[in-house]
């Protein structure tokens, strides 16, 4: 996706580095949704005659295989695994919450964990894996819960739990971005997950780029105002 970037506001001269100035962004799917629209925004004002080229990646460590290759300026998503010459910041979090739809028996009452494991799961897996976060906050105490879906999309599970019987732990900001969050009931769950962190990611052979620098300092800015 190729976003030009326009607007009657001029670069300063402090900012002449960026003339003409193309970055290249990795995001996987909820920054795309999430962080996207306020960078853009902030870039019309900030740098009009900058382009903006987005790739998306879905597995984690694909970031790095795009930054290792140059394809891309910086990514955003959750941490990759750890290696040297790739340099990360963080950038925001995100909570979990349970959702069904909005007439669903289980909203009747306090959502503990034997009504939480008597449901049919929806488990998001943009890796198509099998076994999520809240899998593996069960096993720590030998419980196990019923997937009776997976899929790797995670803006398509919103719907899906509005048609259906099933329950999905999500991040909070999937659901409010969706566009279905009022068809939906949230619900706290009933055990302990952590949130899920965002990361902004670079090659550490452009760290002192002049140029990238300013972009990532761009990204950092407008994080904050992603809901959560």
């Amino acid at each position: 996706m190729l976003l030009p970037i326009s607007s009657a506001h001029s670069i300063s001269p402090r900012h002449s580095i960026l003339r003409p100035a193309a970055f290249t962004i990795g995001l996987s799917d909820h920054p795309t949704f999430a962080l996207l629209p306020q960078l853009v925004a902030h870039l019309v004002k900030a740098a009009p005659d900058a382009t903006l080229q987005v790739r998306n990646f879905s597995a984690r460590d694909d970031a790095i295989d795009l930054l290792d290759a140059g394809e891309v300026d910086v990514t955003v998503g959750v941490p990759a695994t750890k290696t040297g010459r790739i340099l990360t910041q963080p950038l925001f979090e995100e909570r979990f919450v349970c959702i069904v739809r909005k007439d669903h028996p289980a909203t009747r009452r306090t959502l503990d964990l034997d009504a939480f494991l008597a449901l049919p799961h929806l488990l998001v897996s943009p890796e198509n894996e099998r076994f999520g976060h809240v899998d593996a906050a069960l096993a720590k105490t030998g419980l196990q819960r019923r997937l009776a879906l997976t899929l790797p999309n995670m803006y398509a599970a919103p719907l899906l739990i509005a048609r259906s019987d099933m329950i999905a732990t999500l991040m909070a900001g999937v659901v409010e971005a969706s566009g279905h969050a009022d068809e939906l009931a949230l619900l706290e769950p009933p055990l302990m997950l952590e949130p899920i962190p965002f990361v902004m990611s670079w090659h550490r052979r452009n760290d002192a780029h002049p140029a990238q620098r300013w972009f990532r300092n761009c990204i950092a800015e407008v994080a904050p105002d992603v809901r959560r």
